[in-house]
């Protein structure tokens, strides 16, 4: 009798270790449940948000001080200001384009954005293969209404308001504008400058003049200097870092500079009167904005001085150097253009 119970409580005390062990193991999740779960498996992937991952890709470097810097500092600014991840690459070239594009898509970024009109054929072919990535073109104008969309700005107004004021400036009544590629970005900004200088003076005769290159400073210089031994005491230049040798030009003949894309003030104070302001800085954090508040548009989106990304820059020590109604005058302009009074012909 004893070995039976002695049999007994053995067999009980097997029983409830196995039933110990089976318990053990419910914690173990299905395929069902485990496809449920994040990438760590502490929550539901629904229910994480995932950071926003911003490529940037450049035709040029980002110390130019213009077009490139400009835009560089609106994905840092975004990064900060929204908590966006970014990255970019600098003076991507036509031939690695769609590599760069691949690149940062097979790598998880979800917004990818080509600096230049450059850029389009590249990204509309990557756009294709990645139809979950939103892709955009600054200053171009294509789109795919599903995936791919361009910011533009409207190229003319700071232009037209850039050169109103060369028109006010100008004592020799001849002012230069050099382009560094006869585009249409490019050209209507420029024909703008043009078209309102002729209309502050209608003395003033303004040659533009293309270089063919966005980085070639010393032909900058080489362009401008010819323009001011002509005559011209006032020029402006709209491509990237040629304008830093515009601008040395400048400084080395005493005359005056006016800007482009970016306040240049801070490289020639002496010279650089003010800037035919387009806010890559802007224009980048609005996209940025749009595709985190899920109003990213894939269609060609032009922007302008009355969204906050174009305009003239501030005077800063010109204020008090030049006559109040020289400003006042071109702050006027700028304000006939944001209430429709003013318009390009092209």
């Amino acid at each position: 009798m004893q070995k039976f119970k002695k049999g007994i409580l053995v067999s009980f005390l097997i029983v409830a270790m196995l039933m110990l062990v089976v318990g053990c193991g419910g914690s173990q999740e299905s395929p069902d449940d485990s496809a449920n779960q994040g990438a760590t498996g502490e929550q539901p992937a629904e229910q994480q948000e995932e950071t926003l991952k911003v490529g940037l890709l450049l035709p040029g470097n980002v110390n130019d001080k213009g077009w490139n810097a400009s835009a560089y500092e609106g994905l840092v600014a975004a990064e900060q200001e929204y908590g966006v991840e970014i990255a970019y690459q600098e003076a991507v070239t036509q031939s690695d384009m769609e590599e760069v594009f691949r690149s940062y898509a097979t790598s998880g970024y979800n917004l990818i954005i080509g600096h230049g009109f450059q850029f389009s054929d590249a990204a509309a072919k990557v756009a294709e293969e990645f139809p979950d990535v939103k892709f955009v073109i600054l200053n171009g104008a294509t789109s795919n209404g599903r995936n791919l969309a361009s910011y533009s700005f409207t190229n003319w107004e700071p232009g037209y308001v850039a050169g109103y004021l060369a028109g006010l400036l100008t004592e020799t009544n001849k002012i230069g504008a050099i382009g560094a590629q006869q585009t249409a970005v490019i050209e209507d900004a420029l024909n703008a400058f043009a078209q309102a200088a002729k209309e502050a003076n209608p003395s003033a005769d303004v040659t533009i003049t293309y270089v063919d290159s966005w980085d070639d400073v010393a032909k900058g210089k080489e362009t401008a200097l010819a323009m001011i031994d002509n005559g011209a005491d006032v020029v402006t230049c709209n491509a990237n870092a040629v304008g830093l040798g515009a601008i040395e030009a400048a400084k080395e003949r005493g005359t005056y500079h006016i800007g482009f894309v970016d306040d240049q003030f801070p490289v020639a104070p002496e010279v650089v009167v003010a800037s035919a302001i387009q806010s890559n800085q802007e224009m980048v954090k609005l996209i940025v904005r749009e595709t985190l508040a899920d109003n990213f548009n894939p269609a060609e989106n032009v922007i302008g001085i009355k969204d906050g990304v174009e305009g003239i820059s501030s005077f800063h020590d010109w204020e008090d150097k030049l006559d109040k109604e020289i400003i006042d005058k071109v702050k006027q302009i700028e304000q006939d253009i944001i209430d429709g009074k003013i318009t390009f012909k092209k």
